[in-house]
């Protein structure tokens, strides 16, 4: 197998590498499909797999750019990859025009169900859907042949946060050991996780439901979608580490966080009532959160008409906040320390 140039986003964009396979660093690189790339170890490994996925929302381009210059380098390397890894570049279309999304929003498509139905308006099946299907079906055999194994699915956020970079844990994780996950997240230099309590057709939901150590990693506030990656570079050397099988115990100090309530978009008029939204940011009880019809009064949780949605206990926190999701889509998660 000859080694053609390679460029992990021009070709994850233009398609020109799938059915493409080449050796590198004692190892094999085979295209799957356009955007998804699987490097295989020539020697066997129990080592547990990594999955590392980005351009689930294809405005969010640093965690693009940064795996696409670290595949890039890692090519280069003399060290021996000795970790089972695929790489997924999620919704190229959607980076194309540098856009969060096409029709669809991805991370809402990561479930058969979800991605199997078709368009509420049309009666057909998007691009978005078919791609969230390839891309679970391709998953799933490699998580056949590496039963064992992580997945991170890096993103990046306009949105402040009083943890610049922090990572959110799928339900199916709940109860698992974290260690190795943890550690890899503090590699990561990761300033907090998140434990969710709900099910979600997240990308990083949908690969724990399989059994994988999976999380969503926030990876920081970026302003532009060329926003210089620079500060991001810091990555490098643990995404070597991950491909060496150099693990090493990191003094990183990361905080924890439970999910306790979800705000589901209702029906109807829906108002968003804090006006600096700030990821993280503790906040007393009784804070307006938002109000659907200007109803009555309640707890954090709710749905109903004429309802108001309050933080509980002072030192709660917000997360994901938005009041522009579709009716029965997560509006925010209120968060509290462990």
């Amino acid at each position: 197998m000859s080694q053609p140039t390679f460029r992990f986003l021009d070709q994850s964009l233009d398609g020109s590498g799938s059915a493409e396979s080449f050796r590198a660093g004692e190892a094999r690189w085979r295209w799957l499909a356009r955007g998804i790339l699987e490097i295989v170890p020539d020697a066997d490994t129990d080592l547990p797999a990594a999955i590392i996925s980005v351009g689930v929302h294809g405005d969010e381009t640093v965690p693009v750019r940064l795996i696409d210059q670290w595949l890039a380098q890692l090519l280069t390397q003399v060290q021996t990859i000795r970790r089972p890894m695929l790489i997924v570049l999620a919704n190229p279309d959607a980076v194309c025009i540098g856009k969060r999304f096409v029709k669809h929003n991805m991370n809402r498509l990561f479930c058969l169900p979800a991605a199997s139905a078709p368009d509420d308006k049309t009666g057909t099946y998007d691009d978005e859907n078919s791609r969230a299907v390839d891309i679970m079906q391709a998953v799933q055999r490699f998580v056949a042949a590496y039963p064992a194994g992580m997945h991170f699915d890096l993103h990046s956020t306009i949105k402040p946060s009083d943890q610049d970079r922090f990572a959110v844990v799928p339900v199916d994780c709940q109860g698992r050991d974290l260690t190795a996950l943890k550690n890899w997240l503090r590699l990561f230099a990761v300033d907090a996780w998140v434990q969710n309590i709900s099910p979600a057709a997240a990308f990083s939901s949908f690969t724990a439901g399989l059994g994988y150590l999976s999380a969503t990693v926030e990876l920081g506030q970026v302003s532009s979608l060329d926003e210089p990656i620079e500060r991001f570079l810091s990555l490098l050397p643990a995404l070597d580490r991950l491909a060496f099988d150099e693990e090493e115990q990191s003094r990183h100090a990361m905080s924890g966080f439970q999910v306790i309530d979800e705000i589901i978009r209702p029906e109807g008029e829906f108002e968003l009532c804090l006006q600096d939204f700030v990821n993280f940011r503790s906040l007393t009880a009784g804070t307006l959160i938002a109000s659907a019809n200007g109803g009555a009064s309640g707890g954090a949780n709710g749905g109903a008409d004429g309802h108001e949605w309050r933080i509980e206990q002072t030192g709660d926190a917000l997360l994901f906040l938005n009041a522009q999701v579709p009716a029965g889509h997560r509006a925010g998660l209120v968060i509290r320390q462990r």
